[in-house]
């Protein structure tokens, strides 16, 4: 599995998860680690812009 699969994989494994957590947690606790999958969902795009930005400087040496 490459970066940018592994990164995209991570990233539905965590919606996942909050879609499991909603109906666990309280609505409070929810919009908590809503937020922080949303946080982490950010980085993760980050990261794969990041690797996609280098792969492409690649193609040009």
């Amino acid at each position: 599995m490459d970066e940018i699969q592994f990164y995209k994989v991570l990233s539905s494994d965590l919606s996942s998860l909050l879609n499991q957590t909603k109906n666990a947690v309280s609505s409070e606790e929810f919009v908590y680690v809503n937020q922080k999958v949303s946080r982490i969902q950010y980085l993760i795009q980050i990261q794969i812009q990041e690797i996609l930005n280098h792969e492409s400087r690649q193609s040009f040496l």
